[in-house]
């Protein structure tokens, strides 16, 4: 009878093992650190497939790195680094590609974040401000320039690329003002659309990559002053970072959350993302797909005024998305 009860008590055993619970998940960061106190970091990109996040510079070329599991990121590439003077707007494409707008040098590069590698030093018009990008379905990228009323597209064939004018905008509805930024955000909707924020009016416009029919937006009488970055992960809810550069009054800085209509035509603000502390001057953002969402703290309103940061350090905000079902409330 031995051999029975030492087989079973083995049984028992790894019954018991087999059991255990599991140790609970960490608590998901609520916030990431930025280090120096010139950074003003506005442009963000995540990278689902390893977990990191870059960063860049508005006051310089430098790009910061950091995992969403560590609290502080670190310098990446220094200023200078290929020429780098300043950072706007970055995205990362499907194949793990890094673009990185250079504001109003007018030049965007594509790295390898694997090595740091520059595949890709492109160029749009003289006197622009390139500012937004976003990835389209067909791996191509659309880039807004803020300054001039052009959108460009980047492509990649075996290994050259090109950034050339996509869409002329001086003859489109777009009621455009020199010496303010106008076209900022765009996002890629689907197989058709592309999506754009006009942030000194507040208006949203939809553009048929088609046709390139450029269209306004029915936001049901509302606008959306200081709407920076537009962020989806299904084209349908949409995520708009609206800082405090041109918004009236005594506005809070938010993340301003939009559900849009089947076709785009119409959207509707249904909810407010403020974090227990609030946001300063928000720019860019990305989806976690971990039900969180990572907006920079730029404080880029201080920037340009050439006023020292309001707070230190700097700092990215992990804000959990709601669900579809529930509001959460804020400003």
């Amino acid at each position: 009878m031995r051999p029975l009860l030492l087989g079973l008590a083995a049984v028992l055993t790894l019954g018991f093992v087999g059991t255990a619970p599991a140790a609970p998940a960490p608590e998901p960061l609520d916030h990431y650190v930025i280090p120096g106190d010139r950074a003003f970091p506005v442009g963000l990109a995540y990278d689902p497939d390893t977990g990191r996040y870059y960063a860049g510079s508005a006051a310089d070329g430098t790009l910061y790195r950091g995992h969403v599991d560590d609290r502080a990121a670190e310098v990446w590439s220094p200023d200078g680094a290929d020429g780098r003077t300043v950072t706007a707007g970055m995205a990362m494409d499907g194949e793990g590609r890094l673009y990185v707008n250079g504001a109003d040098t007018g030049v965007v590069r594509v790295y390898d974040p694997a090595d740091g590698e520059l595949l890709a030093e492109l160029s749009g018009r003289d006197g622009g401000f390139v500012n937004e990008i976003t990835i389209a379905d067909d791996g191509s990228a659309f880039v807004t320039d803020s300054r001039l009323p052009v959108i460009y597209r980047i492509t990649e064939r075996r290994g050259q690329w090109t950034m050339k004018p996509w869409l002329e905008l001086a003859d489109s509805p777009i009621d455009w003002v020199d010496g303010e930024h106008n076209l900022n955000g765009i996002l890629a909707v689907g197989h058709r659309h592309l999506l754009a924020m006009q942030s000194n009016t507040g208006q949203v416009w939809r553009i048929d990559r088609h046709t390139r029919k450029v269209t306004e937006v029915d936001l049901g009488g509302e606008l959306l002053p200081s709407g920076d970055v537009m962020i989806s992960d299904d084209g349908r809810r949409v995520y708009v970072t609206q800082g405090n550069l041109y918004a009236a009054g005594n506005r809070e800085p938010r993340v301003a959350v939009v559900d849009f209509g089947r076709n785009l035509a119409r959207a509707e603000i249904t909810d407010s993302l403020v974090p227990p502390g609030g946001l300063l001057h928000p720019a860019q953002a990305a989806l976690t797909g971990q039900g969180r969402l990572l907006v920079l703290n730029t404080q880029y309103n201080r920037y340009i005024q050439g006023l020292p940061p309001e707070s230190l350090p700097f700092t990215i905000s992990s804000i959990p998305v709601p669900d579809r079902g529930r509001q959460s409330g804020g400003a």
